[in-house]
């Protein structure tokens, strides 16, 4: 029997199979011969047992892994048999894991083998002298009385046979198990469990990173055709010594299969990415951080290498270890197999799963999910029935029904079936955001697939996407979203509300695009839904360019395709039609009453409105910048004070000055009273009149039917200026005021909620939001809409070099869109505080694309976060692309910050950067703050540079708001820290100081003294409350990328926007022990900031100053003649510095240049020369003169040492930096001893008589 076994030639696998067979057959054989009392029988048949036994265990296989009850066998073989897809399969899983083959082999044990093979076998061995039998009988008669019936044994499939793909991802699972239970801790700081996976090419570079090597660079194979095929080299370092040494040099790898098939350059560059970390890495499981099919990938190599081996040693080691089975029963028969070869072969073995018992593993494992999701969909099925057997959920749908939108639901799945994209476009209440969701989520369950939907909704504003949930959940009679019992869930920044069983998602587009970080196919998402596209957001654009690739790689899939909806109110259907390759779309008409509009002229004849000559307002007071609208934050009653003085002194005659509005066309008004053209004539349109908004609010509420009213206004701080304004009136004053209701997206999730309640009967609503209330939200009892026609833009202002918000006009889409939210239930009114001129002729008929106004440089920064290639590409793929001008000066821009390296590499601080939601050069503030020890002051700086100036200008008391800022810098920051002259000269610790003052006094004596505070320093108390949140919105993103740890009671207090602030100022936390150095501070401002800098005469080269060098009044008049490194450059009137004749040090730092006649720079700190020294650009030394140039034109005086020390401290820094930022959770200044010793540095620099 064995030597026809030995001439069959099996493999090592398969001979280890047929010998741990044998012994339940033997065992059989053993038992039928106790039956027939055949003892000679009984006695061969226990020796052969024995003998079967020790070579297992020369196998290293245990008794133990013999010994699975033949009970358990039984019932295994007939689940398996079954092929169940009910309860059993499952049950079946719940007793073993997917991957315990021994466990789960389907197989069945040839138990069943006939008494003539079991026999003959034994005869044979017997006969031929093989096996000679010397037991006592008792010992054998109770050896064989004591063997166990039964066993389960797995047959290893063949190294040399080829398992199919599906195999392999079900083995993956098994073996990342036992191969990340070794060195998970090398990485450390690149990946760890819980954690999304990343692209190979991210890995990659971060290990070089952390191996001391340079980064890889990738190079495409020349000469293969449109075959995307790249090498990858990379220049390592040696390391260790002696023995241990390993040695460096430049190593370049390419796919080892030059034939296997890429989608694209970026997934060939990521293929040989994985080869190289394959290769290079051997000692760590690289295959845990990377996404599929990558890891497979390597696991795929990882098999190859151990399919080798096993072959070699099977061919070396068969003949000998059948030959010891064949010769005598000797001790040295079986000390002559190679127990520790073996073994390591059964190691290697077990990473080989049987092929039977895989494919049983792997359709039991689909089976089950199959099951779950098939009971899923029925449950979720018979739910629904349920549901609609209930008055009110009939009552529901009625309601939905009589929506425009419902008409359209079968054109909508049936197009959607049919295509990938699908344009939805639906007037202002046509219920397109509520009811398409539903529409597909009801067809998917009605259908019997309900388990498999999981659908996205993106939407632009947090405050959108939690709304519009809890509406919809409320429309299908389900609990709260992300209850039990409810499809419905959202997630938004800081707030979630979802769990396992949600099946309909809301969401912004910021969360979908840190979902694409972490998984780039969207693997298990059945649908996304973009909503409001016609808002063309910057990430909005952004994210449709990455759905059309992935949809276009998905093209070839026949089976599981994602399928996108675009929706909108207004949009150009055609624009998106085509570029979604001519997709369908559909339009829904409104659903509004009749709107009946007055424009600004109209509003002034009917309530008989006076522009008082000294109303912001009006351009009599021509003293006010465009745009300032705010004198103060105190509400006043002194309109027209300046005409009742004038017409008391009897001077009625001034009253008449003409000033004219250069948009006042006379013909235009023709029809208008006289009032009301002298408005016009001197009206400055760019101004909001808050006293017309307040006359107008009271009229409507005294004269109109009852019916909510929506008030539109640009920003938050102009919401809480009117609600002040309005509150404080008798009109709307006591239990009126708590229905004036301010709607913003820094209100919190409880409070939005109010704006959609009723109020009691006498009592009217009055909502003030932004723009969010456009198209975002719907408040059903609206009737009145008063829209100011001004809404806040993102801009990128090129002489500031930061983005900002910029009150502009809105579109003429926007303000059809605002008049359509009146006229919901019943006729309503537009009051539009512009002209029907402005309306028809100025205002822009769409808004322009933030893509074509903003900066880029942070859309930059995520496109390689995300790796999706080179910039320029892949930005010439959107929807309108940029200008290459701005996608060049974004790029250099983070060449500059050091946020990008190489070949468009990310560096680790622009892997931080690109999480950061906020001006590149501000994010590189907050984290040097951070690990600095000052971060609370420099959270502020942050707030204010991306926000505004909190100081107001009254007319006529600039002196006395000068004299304020003065008294503010006097007072000492917290802790030893002096306040020196240095320290008066800079508009960033005023702005620091004045929050620290107003943030003690609110916590301390609470909102009142802090209103008088700003009353009495001339600050918006409302631009305060909006730095606070913004600290706190800064101090989470930059916990959220490891650089500070929240409070552990942060999700209790989570909305607690004092607290958080509070913690956040607290100066005995670790990033915040040097915040009352003022030295420290204006580094990191220097840090952040450069190279926005400014010199003196005493700081430049001499060469460059002579060609800049001008003739102004400033020096002649002794003044410092500041100079930018092209031009001269004038301080800003509203800086502290203005009037400043002498300066510590020669250096400023500023915020941005304005030019009018001159060029201006406002908010300028001056900086010492350490901080240009150490955070400044390039340092050239010239030993011989002992002076030190940074960027070839700014002029420093130190000895050669000094200078060289400096420069050599400069490159430590970056190292020690680079590897803070790749460790967040070392970034306290307590664990590092250069920036410890850096500090010191600044502080004793500080310390010194100047």
């Amino acid at each position: 029997m064995w030597s026809n076994r030995k001439r069959m030639n099996l493999s090592l696998g398969k001979m280890i199979f047929f010998l741990m067979e044998e012994v339940p057959n033997t065992r059989l054989e053993a038992t039928k011969a106790k039956e027939k009392r055949d003892k000679n029988r009984q006695e061969q048949a226990g020796h052969i047992i024995r003998k079967l036994k020790q070579e297992l265990s020369a196998l290293g296989l245990s008794d133990d892994s013999l010994a699975l009850e033949h009970e358990h066998e039984i019932s295994y073989t007939f689940k398996s048999e079954r092929a169940s897809t009910g309860p059993e399969a499952v049950d079946c899983f719940k007793e073993k894991t997917p991957c315990d083959t021994e466990g789960l082999a389907s197989g069945k044990t040839e138990v069943a083998e006939s008494d003539v093979e079991s026999h003959s076998m034994v005869e044979h061995l017997v006969k031929s002298g093989s096996l000679v039998v010397h037991v006592e009988k008792d010992s054998a008669q109770g050896e064989v009385g004591d063997i166990e019936l039964g066993g389960l044994f797995l047959e290893d499939a063949s190294p040399s046979e080829i398992l199919p793909p599906d195999i392999l991802k079900v083995q993956k699972q098994e073996k990342i198990r036992r191969l990340s239970e070794k060195n998970l801790d090398k990485l450390d700081g690149i990946w760890k469990k819980g954690d999304p996976q990343k692209i190979p090419k991210a890995v990659l570079h971060q290990l070089c990173q952390k191996s001391g090597w340079e980064a890889p660079k990738f190079d495409k194979i020349l000469g293969r055709g449109k075959i995307f095929s790249y090498t990858v080299s990379i220049l390592r370092k040696a390391s260790g010594r002696g023995k241990n040494r390993k040695a460096g040099g430049l190593v370049t790898l390419q796919l080892p299969d030059q034939n296997e098939t890429v989608e694209s350059a970026e997934d060939a560059q990521n293929k040989v990415a994985a080869y190289a970390l394959y290769k290079l890495f051997p000692d760590i499981p690289v295959h845990l951080p990377i996404t599929e099919p990558y890891t497979l990938l390597i696991m795929k190599w990882m098999e190859g290498e151990s399919s080798t081996n096993l072959e070699d040693s099977e061919k070396n080691h068969r003949s000998g270890f059948v030959d010891s089975l064949l010769n005598d029963n000797s001790s040295a028969a079986t000390a002559s197999v190679d127990v520790t070869d073996y073994k390591c072969l059964q190691n290697i073995g077990r990473l080989q799963e049987n092929r039977n018992s895989t494919i049983a593993c792997h359709q039991q494992f689909s089976q089950r999910e199959t099951y779950i999701k098939e009971r899923e969909s029925a449950d979720l099925r018979q739910a629904q029935h349920s549901k609609m057997r209930t008055q009110r959920y009939q009552d529901m749908l009625n309601i939905r029904a009589t929506l425009p939108i419902a008409a359209l639901k079968g054109d909508i799945l049936k197009l959607m079936e049919e295509h990938d994209f699908l344009v939805v476009c639906g007037e202002t209440g046509s219920g397109k955001t509520t009811q398409v969701p539903q529409f597909i989520l009801d067809d998917m369950i009605e259908s019997g697939h309900g388990g498999y939907c999981n659908i996205i909704c993106t939407q632009p504003r947090r405050i959108a996407a939690v709304s519009v949930a809890e509406r919809v959940a409320d429309e299908r009679c389900e609990p709260s979203p992300g209850s039990d019992g409810s499809l419905i869930g959202y997630q938004v920044r800081l707030d979630s509300a979802r769990n396992e069983k949600t099946r309909l998602l809301f969401c912004t587009t910021g969360i979908l695009l840190r979902k694409l970080m972490g998984d780039q196919s969207l693997s298990g998402i059945t649908h996304i839904i973009v909503d409001e596209v016609h808002e063309r957001s910057l990430l909005g654009d952004f994210l449709l360019i990455v759905l059309k690739n992935l949809i276009e790689k998905q093209s070839t899939n026949s089976s599981g395709k994602l399928k996108i909806i675009l929706m909108s109110a207004t949009v150009d259907s055609s624009l998106f039609s085509r570029y979604f390759n001519n997709c369908p779309v559909v339009t829904a008409e409104g659903r509004t009453h009749p709107v009946t509009t007055y424009f600004l002229e109209d509003i002034y004849d009917q309530i008989e409105y006076r522009l008082a000559s000294d109303s912001p307002a009006s351009l009599t007071d021509g003293t006010f910048p465009k745009g300032q609208i705010l004198q103060r934050d105190v509400v006043t009653n002194s309109r027209g004070k300046k005409n009742l003085v004038l017409s008391a002194w009897g001077d009625e005659s001034l009253l008449s000055e003409e000033h004219f509005n250069p948009y006042f066309v006379p013909s235009y008004y023709q029809l208008c009273s006289e009032q009301t053209q002298q408005n016009m004539k001197r009206l400055n349109e760019d101004v909001i009149d808050y006293d017309l908004l307040e006359d107008l609010i009271c009229f409507i509420d005294e004269t109109c039917d009852e019916g909510a009213i929506l008030v539109f206004l640009p920003g938050m701080s102009e919401i809480n200026y009117l609600h002040d304004k309005l509150v404080a009136s008798s009109q709307f004053g006591g239990p009126s005021s708590e229905w004036v209701i301010p709607l913003h997206s820094a209100v919190a999730s409880s409070e939005q909620k109010r704006v959609f309640l009723r109020p009691p009967g006498n009592i009217r609503k009055v909502v003030i939001a932004t723009n969010i209330a456009e198209t975002s939200i719907t408040i059903d009892d609206v009737i009145y809409v008063i829209d100011c026609g001004k809404h806040k833009e993102n801009r990128y202002n090129p002489q500031k070099k930061l983005s900002s918000m910029v009150e502009d006009w809105i579109s003429r889409a926007n303000a059809t869109q605002r008049r359509g939210r009146a006229g919901r239930v019943k006729p309503g009114i537009c009051f539009s505080l512009y002209t029907r001129h402005r309306f028809e002729k100025l205002m822009r008929p769409y808004q322009v694309p933030e893509m074509l106004r903003m900066p880029l440089v942070e859309l930059c920064l995520q496109i390689k976060l995300l790796s999706l290639g080179y910039i320029k590409p892949f930005l010439s793929e959107a929807l309108e692309p940029p200008k290459v001008e701005a996608m060049d000066s974004a790029i250099s821009l983070l060449y500059e910050v050091g946020a990008l390296e190489g070949d468009e590499e990310l560096t680790p601080l622009g892997h931080h950067l690109a999480k950061l939601p906020v001006d590149v050069l501000i994010g590189k503030m907050m984290l040097y703050g951070a690990m600095f020890g000052c971060l609370s002051p420099i959270l502020s700086v942050a707030a204010f540079l991306s926000y505004k100036s909190p100081f107001v200008y009254p007319k006529d008391e600039r002196q006395n708001v000068e004299r304020a800022k003065l008294t503010l810098l006097n007072d000492k920051l917290d802790g030893p820290g002096n306040t020196n002259d240095i320290d008066r000269q800079s508009d960033h610790l005023l702005m620091m100081t004045a929050y620290k003052r107003w943030e003690r006094i609110l916590t301390e004596k609470g909102a009142k003294a802090a209103q008088k505070f700003c009353n009495s320093f001339f600050l918006s108390c409302s631009v305060m409350f909006m730095i606070r949140e913004m600290r706190v919105q800064f101090g989470t993103l930059l916990a959220d990328i490891g650089l500070i740890t929240l409070p552990k009671d942060y999700q209790k207090n989570a909305k607690k926007i004092g607290s958080l602030d509070s913690w956040l100022s607290d100066v005995s936390q670790p990033f915040n022990i040097y915040a009352h150095h003022s030295s420290i501070l204006k580094a990191i401002l220097c840090a952040g900031l450069y190279p926005n800098v400014a010199a003196g005469e005493q700081g430049i080269v001499a060469a460059v100053l002579s060609s800049l060098k001008q003739s102004s009044s400033s020096a002649s008049s002794g003044r410092t003649v500041w100079f930018d490194g092209r031009r001269e450059v004038h301080i800003h009137p509203s800086s502290i510095n203005n009037n400043s004749k002498g300066f510590q040090y020669p250096f400023l730092v500023f915020l941005e240049k304005v030019e009018t006649n001159k060029v201006f720079l406002r908010d300028t700190s001056v900086i010492s020369p350490y901080s240009i020294l150490l955070f400044g650009g390039s340092i050239d030394v010239l030993h011989q003169t002992g002076q030190l140039i940074i960027d070839g034109w700014l002029k420093l005086t130190a000895p050669a040492q000094i200078a060289v020390l400096f420069k050599e401290l400069r490159l430590a820094l970056h190292s020690i930096l680079k590897e803070l930022i790749r460790k967040p959770e070392n970034a306290t200044v307590l664990n590092n001893e250069i920036i410890k010793s850096i500090i010191t540095l600044l502080l004793e620099e500080g310390s010194i008589p100047q």
